[in-house]
This record gives structure tokens, sequence and C-alpha cells, in this order.
């Protein structure tokens, strides 16, 4: 698995997109078509909102690294024209996933990006998978993964207070040594600012909680490197002494008390959130992980509500997690 597996644990993610950067072979025609036949699905009502086209080139077009040329090409495609019946008994992508249920899945993604699944979308929807020989149940099943999957991301956002501040921006970045967060890592981890000070000493945070038991486990170890330094970029030299760091001696209030917490959305909450979520890894919670996660909700202030709730976040998002392996067939 690509450093894009992470985007199997974040709700709005493509799977098809983690597959196809995971995979040799996947020709630039095979998945050029299949972004068409997202286009003539979700431009099915008459028109592609900017919202769902906005989805195409952030969701999908980035993470599989499409030319500016390729980019172009999708913007000025003429989707109304196209005849999903002509499209779809052609298309073939060999990857270890049923890629026909993804198109399913990336389709109504792409057209609930706007927040109106229009009947007409639906039908094309539900046409396309016809089409493909997808029973209806499973693609009404997708339908409602992804509504599922929408509800969490509200959750998500509400939870670590992801809304932009406007009316107090922060100044003087570059005196603080700070530089903006991707989007994808703002919408996972629900960090805006981020330097090499706060990613070294988040990582040791991350790295004392899950080894309270006595040992960072290897599938927790494999979390940081894979999922999280992934989706911060954090740099490799940081991450080697986060995973070489000597976590049984650290001191966790000293750690916390390093971070710049001024300058993230809601950090104590994404801090508490990705300490579960590394400490879980190795499908194994014991108690004195679960008392330092604990720990760390009373150093931050947390209440024992909204932690409880972060907690079942995270259990909600491995559930569906499997789901969508299951649902999707990964091999």
């Amino acid at each position: 698995m690509s450093s894009l597996s992470i985007n199997e644990e974040v709700i709005q993610a493509s799977p098809l997109a983690v597959m196809i950067q995971s995979c040799e072979g996947v020709s630039t025609e095979s998945w050029m078509k299949y972004i068409q036949a997202l286009l003539a699905i979700s431009g099915a009502d008459g028109e592609i909102s900017e919202e769902e086209m906005d989805w195409v080139f952030t969701d999908f077009l980035e993470i599989i690294g499409a030319t500016d040329e390729q980019k172009e090409e999708i913007r000025n495609f003429d989707y109304i024209q196209v005849n999903l019946e002509d499209l779809l008994p052609n298309l073939h992508i060999d990857v270890p996933m049923n890629f026909k249920r993804t198109l399913v899945y990336d389709a109504v993604m792409m057209a609930m990006a706007d927040n109106d699944y229009a009947k007409e979308e639906k039908e094309a929807v539900w046409k396309a998978a016809e089409l493909l020989d997808i029973p209806y149940f499973i693609a009404r099943t997708i339908e409602g993964l992804v509504n599922t999957e929408k509800s969490l991301g509200m959750i998500r956002k509400s939870l670590f207070e992801l809304e932009e501040d406007t009316a107090h921006p922060i100044i003087g970045l570059q005196s603080l040594n700070m530089k903006p967060a991707s989007v994808l890592e703002r919408n996972t981890f629900g960090i805006k600012l981020t330097c090499e000070q706060t990613q070294l000493n988040y990582g040791y945070a991350l790295m004392i909680i899950a080894g309270a038991d006595g040992i960072v486990s290897d599938a927790e170890k494999e979390w940081y490197l894979e999922q999280f330094v992934t989706v911060s970029e954090t740099p490799k030299h940081i991450a080697e002494k986060v995973i070489e760091y000597d976590y049984k001696n650290g001191d966790l209030q000293d750690v916390i008390s390093n971070l710049k917490v001024d300058v993230t959305i809601n950090f104590k909450r994404t801090l508490l959130y990705n300490a579960v979520k590394m400490a879980s890894a190795d499908m194994s919670f014991p108690e004195q992980e679960r008392e330092a996660s604990e720990k760390v909700a009373n150093i931050l202030g947390i209440s024992p509500d909204i932690a409880q709730t972060i907690h079942y976040l995270v259990d909600t998002e491995a559930k569906i997690s499997k789901m969508r392996l299951t649902l999707f067939e990964y091999k």
C-alpha cells in the first residue's frame, strides 16, 4: 500500500484514487474514462456545480497526480454528450478491488458534493450501476455509506471547529516559523498551521500515549509513518526523530507545553483524536493507553463528554473503514 492508504480512514477520500496511486499498470486512458463517467453522471441534471467540479480536482485529480494538460482536458470535457451505455461496458481497471462499485461510490460522492443529490443524478447513478451489473440494493447501500461518511464529516468538522475564523486572522506566520497546513491535513487532523517544532512535539506526544502500555507496536508506528506523516507532510528527519524517541521516559505535560496550541484549529481535540487512533492501530487499546488518553484530556482541559465523543468517533470511523473494505472487495 502506498502513502495514500491514509485515505481509507478519512471520511471524504476516493477509494479508487487510493488504489490507482498504489498500483502499477493502470493506464491513463482507463482513469480518464473513469472520470468522464463521473462527469456524465454528476452532470445528468444538466450541469456540474462548482462544488462538484472542485471535488473532481481536489479529491481525485490531485491525488492521482494528473498533469496540467489532463486537468485541462477534464475541464473542457463535454459531459452532456456522453452515452453511458457506450462508455461503461468498455471501462476496465486492473486493481485489487471492485472498481465498478467504487465508480458508483465516487459518483455519489461527487453528486453530493454540493449537498444537492438531484433526482436526475440518482437515476444516472442507478443506471450506471445497472450497466456495471451492480445490484440495485448494492447501489443503495453505497449511497447509504456515502451519507454516513458525510454525517461523520460534519461531526468531525464541528468537533474540531474546522470553520475558518476570518474575524481573527493569524498574522506574523513567518516570524512564528509556521506554514499553512494542507487541505487534507486540515480536514483530516484539524491542523491549520504547522512547523517542524509542532510536528516534532506532536509526534512525541503520540508516542508517549501509544507507548503507555510499555511498547509502541509496529502497527502503531506504521500508522504514524504511513498515515499521519504522509497527510501532515512531516519531513523525514522529523519522523525519524519521533520513531526513535525515548517515549518511556518522556513527560507528556512537558511535551504538550512545547506545542504552539494557539495557532491550530482546536489543536487540543485533534491531539486526543490522533492519540486514540494511533493507540488503536494495533487493534488493542489496553488500560494503560486508555489512562494515558484520559490524562491527555485532563491536561488539555477537554471535558469527559467531549473526550468520550472523540473515542466514539474513532471507533465509528474504524467500523466504517471495515465496511468499505468489505463492500469494495479489497484483496
